[in-house]
């Protein structure tokens, strides 16, 4: 293996490390101390506690001006660029990813509302795609740089399993501004023409509605995904404790079954029932018999099905559930 000489330099001296991601991180706090950057940062944890757009005055003129907007790019380029290539070695000062021609950079965050960098290049085409997820999120992009071919996807109340979605073609170039709210709307980017640069506004709320993927061409639903990521987390962990077989983990599942998500307590319940079919089926009953829970139909006819396939189950009907 090879390994490059000024690498190797800079792996036996931490110091020099420590010394070239300073210098970085001056350029980024020299952006960030801006009048025009603080009052964003400033608007942005209200947008993140719940005010509209218009009333957060400097963020909105941001998002309303393409040619501030703009601005604000071409100040962080002027300070990052040479910095970094003064240390080209220093780590971006920025929470960033990439993939499959998609780049985001996250220029500022507080809580779940963020102001990100959001690159296109040709290959991010999405002409081909089989499928759409649409997120419980606000978005307002402005489009700094390129020109792209997007299609607007709405997608109409989901029915034994399947939603109508409807395609809007546009175009989206330098300058233009589009706004996507909930999860009913989202866009699918279908032709890169000149590699495309978005700054993008996102808000999330507090509790995000399931995460919903459908198929494109007859809106059936493929993938439903937690919006929250603690639900996710949660759901995995029920999981974990259901495949090693933890049976001692059926209380606290069973406790599960009563709060959060519908689709992280149903994971709940069904490994509870799993683990320990006194403690699923009672906590199951409850859910059954609330008919002010969402899951209660569902519950009804699991519950059928379970004593119709196993009627020795009806005699657990008097066992004390957990969650209880």
């Amino acid at each position: 293996m090879r390994l490059d000489t000024a690498l190797g330099a800079l792996r036996g001296d931490p110091a020099s490390q420590r010394a070239a991601q300073l210098v970085v991180e001056a350029a980024k706090g020299r952006w960030r101390s801006s009048a025009v950057i603080s009052g964003m940062a400033h608007d942005l944890a209200d947008f993140a506690q719940g005010s509209a757009l218009p009333e957060c005055a400097r963020l909105a003129a941001v998002f309303t001006n393409p040619v501030v907007a703009g601005r604000i790019v071409r100040d962080l380029v002027t300070e990052l660029v040479p910095a970094m290539a003064a240390e080209p070695l220093g780590q971006v000062p920025f929470r960033h990813q990439y993939s499959r021609g998609m780049a985001v950079q996250q220029l500022l965050v507080s809580g779940g509302a963020a102001i990100s960098l959001v690159l296109y290049e040709h290959h991010a085409s999405g002409s081909d795609a089989r499928s759409i997820c649409f997120t419980d999120s606000e978005r307002h992009e402005i489009a700094l740089a390129g020109t792209a071919a997007l299609q607007i996807v709405r997608r109409g109340p989901m029915q034994a399993g399947r939603a109508d979605l409807t395609f809007e073609p546009i175009t989206l170039a330098a300058g233009d501004m589009l706004t996507l709210c909930g999860n009913s709307e989202t866009k699918l980017v279908t032709t890169i023409r000149q590699r495309l640069l978005v700054l993008r506004l996102a808000r999330t709320p507090a509790n995000p509605q399931p995460s919903l993927e459908f198929r494109v061409s007859d809106g059936t639903l493929v993938h439903r995904a937690a919006g929250d990521r603690a639900d996710s987390r949660h759901e995995m962990m029920a999981a974990l404790l259901g495949q090693m077989r933890r049976t001692e983990a059926a209380p606290v599942l069973a406790q599960m079954t009563r709060s959060g998500s519908d689709h992280l307590r149903w994971e709940a319940l069904r490994q509870c029932l799993a683990l320990d079919s006194g403690a699923g089926f009672a906590a199951l009953g409850v859910i059954a018999r609330d008919s002010a829970d969402p899951l209660s139909g569902t519950a009804s006819a699991l519950r059928a099905q379970l004593i119709e396939a196993h009627p020795q189950l009806a005699a657990l009907e008097e066992y004390p559930c957990p969650a209880s």
